[in-house]
Parts: structure tokens; C-alpha cells; sequence
């Protein structure tokens, strides 16, 4: 068959969003058919000549810019001949026929494709060392004065992203080849030179170490820019490399560590901070303390930073390098601490407040902590906005903290925190923190609002909504309750006739006759334990039935939402009450049962269910916790007091159901009664 030459239209009538199409160039240049490729490159000689001729032309007069042409491109990213040859393989046809090509048309030597990568970009992109060996062999052998000059405007030729060649090699983390390009123009790493990403920062970005000192060796003025304003700096704290930090400060980089993004102004420091590297925060500030006193866009300086991000041991670094930015404000007026409370970080404040007792300079704790951000909150008033005791707990153990002082709006910490009325659990954090604050000594300021209304449908509905699951729990612990009283541990006595037939059964010799009066009365009757039992789950059975009962008055939506919200808070008492008489039932019933045969699962089982009381021990812990906060913040009898009167209280919700029974056992016992 013919070979039919190719026309190319250069008219400007021909649309260039539809690319002509060379399905047998293609062909022959990916396979590296070098004879083929001569062909078609030989034949249509007006053709090819016109493309080379006109291209070559138009790039002597924009040496700059000079991408593929239309009419030259075989792949739909605009690709060459040269660009595919060049990424098809480094065997001797490939060799030859990128040598062929470029005879043919020296100008896509240099020539960008549809991302502005040049044939060299292919090569390396490919690891094709041996192309790009000959592909700068044609650079510097090549018309047009050739040389060095030429070779070096070749690999420095960047593509859109502002990559040169050497940005590929070091994707491809090549040694060789990175050595190969740096040879041939050591100064190739000082490109981009501004903004951008240098091959430096790649490198240190890819975690190629070995390959960044490679480059320094090689050039020791290299570029050390990043995306957006950033630096090589950025890079190694980005990625928590204090060995990459360490060899950039040693190789006298200090000018970087003030170098701040575009994005956010967040210099290595800021960075440094977020990421919680105390090694590398200690790095950098013994290299430029001055930079913990540089401030990003949002006024933030690297304090606030790693107290946003909860890093304590980044904070007392700070405190103690440089103990002025204790007092560094951001923005908004706030301090480090301000910062570390709006953010609930309660575990670095308890930790800043020990490193300044450490130091004893408790006052200045309590200078920062009283300071007033920008709308005249203290920490306090950060505290109570937040909605967790912990921040308060650990501002109120220090007595300098002021309680009432206003902020703009002339409002205290209390008058933010205003008293949560309805029903609430004992544990919900505003109202211990309401009761703490007011137990302290806080007061109202001039604008309080007073006594607030109950909202009656708010309760309702959270009264509705409570009613079916507590109603469920009640009804179990009535039927599990009555049902116990009559599956007794250790069963019944059995009746005259019952035994005689057992015995005759098993063959054994028929008693005298048992008499009548302790037929079906539970066998362990004479036991305490049993007693227990008995007492125990009666007491559940009376609990859950009140408990019933309360919800059933609550659920009724004529009655007063008041006598509602009493009775539904009955209910939940009884509730409780039941549920612990049961445990006790369970633990009396089973060491009635196994005590003489089985002490030790007997003990188990008293251990078991004394895990039923974990709720009592979570709110014991919590209620300690603010009787000695304010123990060491009043230092009174008041305090004793209020303290003595909790305990009290909490005894006797959590425990009145045990009370009650080891009470009667005790009367039982003291009395003689079985």
C-alpha cells in the first residue's frame, strides 16, 4: 500500500481545539521503530519542512515562549515527536530516533507541550538517564551557537507549575540523575528563584534528605522558596524532621525562620508550634528567639498557636525561653491563656499554673489569667462561656483569680453563666459550676436580669420524652422484683407426702413423718443472709412501684408542669433506690445459696455487685473535687461546713436503700428474730 503524504492545513480557518491526528508517527515513535520514523519523516518532505521551517522562524523570535505548535502535536496534550520519543525508553533506537527527530526539527528540543514540559522533562519523568544524557548532547551540539549556554537554557527551562527538569529527578528521588543535571549546570537548584517550588523544598518536602545535601554540596546558593510564600524551613517542620531542621540552621538559613506565608503570615515557628515539636520549637528559638515575638495575620504569635493546639510542653518551652510572650496579646486582645480556655485545653492551663508555682511567680499567673481580651473577658469569663467545670476548677484553685470583675458589656462571669433552672441532674456542668462560682464569693453585676421564667414547654417535652424509656426500666424492675420473691434461693420445704415419694423413688427407706408445720417455708429461712434477700428485694419491689406511680403522675399532662417535674424527680430517685435494693437482692440470695460450699464465688458475686454503685463513686469524685476547690480557695469553717453538709447529702441519696437494709438486719439480729 502507498504511503499517502500528510498535508498539514496552516490556515487559520482550521479550528485548533480539534488536533490533527498522526496515528502512524505516534505508532513509530512509541515503539521506537527508528525505520519507520525515517520514513515518515523523509517522505512528506514539504510537509514536515513547512511545520520545522515556520516553527523555527517564529521561536528564533520568541526564544521564551515556545510551545508545541498545533500542527505539530500527536497527543492530545500536545505532545511532539520528540516529547514521546523522549519518555519511550533510553535502548539505542530510542537513542537514534530522538537524534533523527531532532535533525528534523531542532526547535522541539526546547519546545513545551500542553503542561510546558519540554522533551527533558519526559526523559526524566521516565527515568530514561540515557535520553536525557543524549538529549543534552543534542542541546549542546545543536545549531545556533550550541555550547554550555545552550545546554544550560535547556534544563532550565520551567514548565507551567514553574518546574524545571531536575524537579522530575527528584520526584523519582534519582541520585544519578540529580547528579547527572547538577554536573552539567550546578546552579540548576536556584530555580525558581522567588516564588515557587525549589527543588530544595521538594526535596525536603519528599523526605529525600540525602538528595537535599547532594544539592547543597553541589550549590550552596540554591533556592530555598516554597508554594505560597513558604520556605524550606516550612517543609521540614511540616513534616516533624528535626535532623532536616538542624542541617538547615547549620547551613546558616536563619533569614528563613521570620520568612511567613502568604496564606496565614505563619513563619516555621507558628508551624513548629501547631505541630507540637519541642525539639524543634527549642531548635528555632535558640537560632532567632525574636521570632516568638513575630505574629502571623490573625495577630497570633506561636504561643497562641501551641496553646490552641493543647501542647504543654511547647508552652512551658516558650514560658521559659521567652517569658515575655506570657503576655503577648493576639487580635483579639486574648493572651496564650485566654486562647488555651476558649479551646477547653484544661490540662494546659492546670500545667501553666504548675510551671509558674514552680517558678514561683504565681502573681503573674494571676496577672495573665485576670488580663481582659479585647470585648473585657477575663479568663474567667472564657471559662464559664465554654461550658466545663475543669477550666473554672483550675482558675479557682489560685485566690488571685478575681471573680467579679465586668467585661465590656458590664456583665461578670456569673451573669454569663445565669443559674439553670428546671430540672437538672446533679452532675450538669452549668449548674456545678453556678453553685461553685456562687459558693466562692462571685456575684451579679449591674445589668443581672434577676429571676428568670420557667420555660413550662421546655420542660414538658423533656419530661415526654424521658417518660417511656424510665417507664420501661420501672416496669422491668417490678417484674424482675416480684418474680424473685417467689424463685427463693434454696427452694421449699417439701410436704410429708412430697418426701415419702421422693425417698420411695430413690430407693431409700421411708422416714417417720416430717410433720406439717414447716411444709413449703423456704429452707434457708433461719439464715441472715436470706433475710437479706428477702428485705432486699421487697425494698426494690416498693421502690420500682413508687417509681411507677411517680411517672404516671408526670405523665399526666393536666397536672401542674411543677408537681410534674417533683413527681418525675421522685421517680428517678425511686429508680435508683430499686435498682440498687436489687443488686443487694442478688448478692443476699447467692451467698445464702453457695456461702457453705462456694466462699469464694459467693465473694465474686458481693464484688460484682458492688460495681452498681460506680455512679455513686463518679459523683463522689466530682463532688470532692469542688468542695476542695473551694477549701483551698476559702480557707474557712464555711467551707467545712458546706463540705460536711454535700458529703451528708450525697450519703444519704446514694445509700438509703442500703441503710434501710442492713438496718433491719441488724434489728433482726439484735431482737432474735428469724
Amino acid at each position: 500500500m502507498e504511503y499517502v503524504p500528510m498535508v498539514v492545513e496552516t490556515t487559520e480557518k482550521k479550528s485548533k481545539s480539534a488536533l490533527p491526528r498522526y496515528p502512524e508517527l505516534l505508532m513509530a515513535a512509541r515503539e521506537g521503530d527508528l525505520e519507520r520514523l525515517s520514513v515518515l519523516l523523509n517522505e512528506p518532505a514539504v510537509a514536515w519542512t513547512a511545520i520545522h521551517i515556520q516553527a523555527e522562524a517564529e521561536a528564533e523570535a520568541d526564544n521564551d515562549d515556545n510551545p508545541v505548535r498545533h500542527e505539530e502535536a500527536v497527543t492530545s496534550g500536545r505532545d511532539s515527536i520528540l516529547h514521546v520519543v523522549a519518555s519511550g525508553g533510553d535502548s539505542a533506537q530510542f537513542l537514534e530516533s530522538a537524534s533523527v527527530v531532532h535533525s528534523k526539527a531542532r526547535h522541539l528540543l526546547d519546545a513545551g507541550n500542553g503542561e510546558g514540559d519540554t522533551p527533558l522533562h519526559c526523559a526524566a519523568r521516565a527515568g530514561r538517564i540515557g535520553m536525557l544524557s543524549m538529549l543534552i548532547h543534542l542541546a549542546r551540539a545543536g545549531g545556533g551557537g550550541g555550547g554550555d549556554e545552550a545546554v544550560k537554557a535547556v534544563l532550565r527551562r520551567q514548565n507551567k507549575q514553574g518546574e524545571t527538569v531536575l524537579h522530575e529527578a527528584l520526584r523519582r528521588a534519582d541520585k544519578e540523575m540529580v547528579e547527572r543535571l547538577m554536573s552539567v549546570d550546578p546552579q540548576l537548584a536556584r530555580l525558581p528563584e522567588v516564588d515557587g517550588t525549589s527543588p530544595l523544598f521538594l526535596a525536603v518536602s519528599l523526605g529525600h534528605y540525602d538528595i537535599a545535601e547532594q544539592l547543597h554540596q553541589k550549590d550552596e546558593g540554591l533556592s530555598c522558596c516554597g508554594p505560597d510564600g513558604q520556605n524550606v524551613l516550612h517543609a521540614a517542620v511540616l513534616h516533624k524532621n528535626k535532623r532536616m531542621t538542624d542541617m538547615l540552621l547549620e547551613w546558616r538559613m536563619h533569614e528563613l525562620i521570620k520568612q511567613a506565608d502568604r496564606p496565614h503570615g505563619h513563619t516555621p515557628l507558628h508551624m513548629a508550634a501547631a505541630r507540637g515539636v519541642p525539639g524543634t520549637v527549642m531548635a528555632l528559638l535558640e537560632a532567632d528567639r525574636c521570632s516568638a515575638y513575630q505574629s502571623d495575620n490573625n495577630g497570633s504569635f506561636p504561643i497562641h498557636v501551641a496553646a490552641m493546639e493543647n501542647s504543654g510542653s511547647v508552652v512551658r518551652i516558650f514560658l521559659d525561653k521567652c517569658p515575655g510572650c506570657a503576655e503577648a496579646r493576639d487580635a483579639k486582645g486574648r493572651t496564650f491563656l485566654h486562647v488555651a480556655i476558649d479551646s477547653r485545653n484544661y490540662t494546659l492551663i492546670w500545667n501553666v499554673f504548675r510551671f509558674f508555682r514552680g517558678h514561683q511567680q504565681l502573681e503573674k499567673f494571676e496577672m495573665i489569667a485576670n488580663m481582659r481580651d479585647g470585648d473585657g473577658n477575663t479568663g474567667l469569663h472564657l471559662a464559664v462561656q465554654t461550658g466545663r467545670a475543669e477550666a473554672i476548677y483550675c482558675l479557682l484553685w489560685n485566690k488571685g483569680i478575681q471573680l467579679n470583675f465586668r467585661n465590656n458589656k458590664g456583665r461578670t462571669a456569673l451573669d454569663l453563666l445565669e443559674k439553670p433552672i428546671g430540672f437538672n441532674f446533679w452532675l450538669d456542668p452549668r449548674l456545678m459550676m453556678w453553685s461553685l462560682l456562687k459558693a466562692a464569693g462571685a456575684q451579679y453585676g449591674d445589668h443581672h436580669r434577676g429571676l428568670r421564667h420557667l420555660n413550662e414547654e421546655k420542660e414538658a417535652k423533656m419530661i415526654s420524652d424521658s417518660i417511656p424509656t424510665i417507664g420501661i426500666i420501672s416496669a422491668l424492675l417490678v417484674t424482675v422484683s416480684f418474680a424473685a420473691a417467689f424463685a427463693i434461693p434454696g427452694g421449699y420445704r417439701p410436704s410429708d407426702d412430697d418426701a415419702a415419694t421422693a425417698a420411695a423413688g430413690a430407693g431409700a427407706p421411708v422416714a417417720a413423718p416430717l410433720g406439717g408445720d414447716d411444709a413449703g417455708t423456704p429452707v434457708l429461712a433461719a439464715s441472715y443472709t436470706f433475710q437479706g434477700f428477702v428485705v432486699a428485694n421487697n425494698l426494690a419491689l416498693l421502690c420500682s412501684a413508687l417509681a411507677t406511680i411517680s411517672l404516671a403522675y408526670a405523665g399526666v399532662t393536666n397536672v401542674d408542669i411543677r408537681t410534674r417535674m417533683a413527681t418525675f424527680g421522685l421517680s428517678i430517685f425511686f429508680l435508683h433506690g430499686s435498682a440498687r435494693s436489687l443488686a443487694a437482692a442478688f448478692a443476699f440470695g447467692t451467698d445464702a445459696a453457695l456461702a457453705r460450699v462456694a466462699r469464694a464465688t459467693s465473694l465474686i458475686t458481693w464484688l460484682g455487685m458492688s460495681l452498681s454503685s460506680l455512679d455513686v463513686a463518679w459523683l463522689a469524685c466530682t463532688l470532692a473535687l469542688t468542695q476542695l476547690v473551694l477549701l483551698k480557695r476559702l480557707d474557712g469553717s464555711r467551707a467545712w461546713r458546706r463540705a460536711a453538709f454535700v458529703i451528708l447529702v450525697l450519703a444519704v441519696w446514694a445509700l438509703w436503700p442500703y441503710i434501710i437494709i442492713l438496718g433491719l438486719l441488724a434489728y433482726y439480729k439484735t431482737h432474735g428474730i428469724h
